[in-house]
């Protein structure tokens, strides 16, 4: 079964949430995008409430099973991924191209390999941090703790919101899955995929992403040379939780820029 939550009415648009997070990433940001949209906001399967698909973490076994879970939207539905979910987000374009109007990737996984060492040591980070999730509730309080809980993945930990932190915490998910995710996401090669798709593509990234770096940029440039892209300022791996106004007003740009058929559009000048 599919968990999501759903948002107010109008054009369907659809958030998809990244590694060893839930659709919680996405709490501060979506009171921003109700204007004339539906924001389904979902726990990818394995995740959160979500029940996984199979014992490992294959991307077109998950986005079929997102496809299903959201059969209910009768009419086609922007995308938008972030980090494994921009991974899943491609996968299910790909698989849909006809219910998908507009993908929007954020810091994507699934652009180039991770290096053996970088997603060995990423994995342990992850795998090591579940113990610490578990108990961090009073750490979200504090500054400190706060940047211990939350680097690398945020450009300013301390400034979180702990009542975010907390909800983050407390929709953690065990190292198994964690791992199983990881090693789809440190190989994934979907590059060519990326190039083919039908639905206009767009992409954000936060300027001090640790995690997989704006460099990611040029590969997107060179698959999708008519692609928008934005730099959210100021923000590491997480942009829409550490500057939620910043990221709903570059998404709105983005989607305003691309036309449902695949077309760049001009901006509005009024």
């Amino acid at each position: 079964m599919l968990a999501f939550d759903t948002h107010g009415n109008g054009e369907p648009l659809v958030l998809v949430h990244g590694l060893a997070t839930t659709r919680v990433i996405w709490r501060r940001v979506v009171p921003l995008l109700l204007s004339e949209r539906s924001v389904v906001a979902l726990d990818v399967p394995g995740f959160g409430a979500s029940a996984p698909v199979g014992p490992g973490f294959e991307l077109d076994a998950v986005a079929a099973a997102i496809a299903d879970g959201l059969a209910h939207l009768e009419r086609p539905f922007d995308l938008v991924g972030h980090s494994l979910g921009g991974a899943v987000a491609i996968a299910l374009a790909d698989r849909c191209p006809e219910r998908v109007r507009r993908l929007v990737l954020v810091a994507p996984a699934g652009l180039r390999r991770m290096p053996g060492p970088a997603a060995r040591a990423f994995g342990l980070a992850a795998e090591r941090a579940i113990p610490l999730r578990r108990v961090g509730a009073p750490l979200a309080d504090l500054p400190w703790g706060r940047r211990l809980l939350m680097s690398p993945g945020t450009a300013d930990p301390a400034s979180l919101p702990p009542a975010e932190v907390r909800a983050m915490l407390q929709a953690s998910t065990g190292a198994t899955r964690i791992q199983a995710a990881l090693r789809t996401a440190a190989s994934a090669d979907l590059r060519q995929r990326l190039a083919q798709l039908r639905p206009p593509v767009g992409a954000i990234w936060g300027e001090r992403d640790r995690i997989i770096p704006a460099r990611g940029l040029e590969t997107l440039r060179r698959l999708r040379p008519d692609a928008p892209i934005t730099i959210v300022p100021r923000a590491g791996h997480i942009p829409m939780m550490e500057r939620p106004a910043a990221f709903a007003t570059a998404l709105d740009e983005i989607l305003a820029a691309l036309s449902p058929t695949g077309n760049i559009v001009a901006p509005r000048t009024d």
